[in-house]
């Protein structure tokens, strides 16, 4: 797969890895992913004292692009609604994001992505190009279809999905899917 590589700590208990020290990105070489390793191990552990990880994932380094957040909720009282918006650590942080139905259609999901605070950025800013829209409408309306098929799904939260220049597409790089 070669270098860089991204390590990240699995377990279904661990729903924000960042939190807990484990994510670890850019690595550059084998003394490097040993040393991440290491210390993504301590981190978890001092963080979650107890928890057992299901193991580590390691993947090749993404190219960069604008972070968006993708989710769902079935609402006991509304149903199903997907969310967009900033992604990243940004989610939390900025609270830019819209709540939509899941039967939208992909113009019209991409209409409400447009709406978001940071959709300047989407459209290209102070000469960056502008981002591929469409691709995360196509997400987000899969997401919706996904959901309305699957009612035993009660929460999912693809965060980040990274999005490329117009006609590039998007990829999701973590989810989280609750059901029950």
């Amino acid at each position: 797969m070669g270098y860089p590589v991204a390590l990240k700590a699995q377990s279904a208990q661990l729903s924000h890895k960042t939190d807990a020290g484990g994510v670890e990105l850019n690595l550059r070489d084998e003394a490097a992913l040993a040393s991440a390793w290491s210390r993504m191990i301590e981190s978890v552990a001092s963080h979650r004292p107890g928890l057992e990880l299901d193991g580590m994932l390691i993947e090749k380094m993404g190219a960069r692009g604008m972070e968006l957040i993708v989710g769902a909720q079935n609402d006991p009282d509304w149903g199903p609604v997907l969310l967009i918006g900033s992604g990243g650590v940004l989610a939390e942080a900025l609270q830019d994001v819209r709540l939509v139905p899941p039967d939208l259609s992909v113009a019209a999901i991409a209409e409400e992505i447009l709406q978001l605070k940071s959709a300047a950025l989407l459209r290209g800013f102070r000469g960056s190009p502008a981002l591929d829209v469409q691709a995360v409408a196509e997400v987000v309306h899969r997401l919706g279809r996904f959901v309305l098929a699957n009612p035993q799904i009660k929460e999912v939260d693809i965060n980040p999905v990274v999005v490329y220049e117009q006609g590039h597409g998007a990829v999701a790089l973590d989810a989280l899917i609750v059901t029950g």
